[in-house]
């Protein structure tokens, strides 16, 4: 009887190890994720139209002027389960602002560039992940896309200002932001590059051009991850 439940205890035992070596490589091969609001073009058109109206109504006022009576207008706008106003939240840093009110228009190709990234990232890598691979792909695409829509030069006003936030302390990988801003702006510029080279490219194909790119001995894009 001991033998058996010696047995049956050096089994279970063994089991454990087993299932818990499991666990801790599959948890080691996980990538990190990066979760951003998602606005789709016809949420953005809404908010648009709004900023379009406002700033024909007001000629004489500021940009940050412009901005406040924006958001003022939206202050009681909760009817849907995700309104205007809450669109308005993801232009959470000045310059983003400041180029949401100057070009309106623009802003909404750039959203449309973003989508595209995150829906091309997830084709190619099944993730859009933070500080790795995918993530350098991600911001190339964008900003290629970025720049066959609305041109390098305003590119790049839109690509800077997203990187435009607190850079004290470190990411959920390790690395600090300063390391993480530095690595988006350069993949940043390589993204344009491609753009300004490749600016017939569908989406799929300019996905499947910095895809190979990325996995290119010498490539120009970094990361922090493998």
């Amino acid at each position: 009887m001991k033998c058996k439940f010696f047995k049956v205890a050096a089994l279970c035992c063994t089991c454990m190890m087993v299932l818990g070596n499991t666990m801790a490589v599959y948890a080691e091969e996980q990538p990190m994720v990066i979760s951003e609001p998602n606005v789709t073009s016809s949420e953005m058109e809404k908010l648009i139209e709004v900023v379009l109206d406002i700033k024909e109504a007001n000629p004489g006022k500021s940009e940050q002027e412009i901005f406040e009576i924006v958001s003022k207008s939206l202050e009681n706008e909760r009817k849907e389960t995700r309104g205007i106003s809450d669109i308005l939240e993801c232009f959470d840093g000045k310059q983003k602002k400041k180029l949401l009110i100057r070009y309106p228009l623009d802003a909404l190709k750039v959203n449309d560039a973003k989508n595209i990234a995150t829906r091309q990232t997830e084709r190619k890598f099944g993730h859009n992940g933070l500080g790795d691979r995918s993530d350098a792909f991600r911001h190339g695409i964008w900003n290629a896309e970025m720049t066959i829509l609305i041109g390098a030069e305003k590119a790049e006003l839109f690509a800077t200002a997203h990187e435009e936030k607190d850079t004290t302390g470190v990411e959920p990988d390790g690395h600090t932001k300063v390391e993480h801003k530095n690595m988006d702006l350069h993949n940043n510029n390589v993204g344009r590059e491609i753009g300004l080279a490749h600016p017939d490219l569908s989406e799929e194909q300019m996905a499947d051009y910095i895809y190979d790119v990325i996995y290119q001995e010498n490539t120009p894009f970094v990361w922090l991850n493998d």
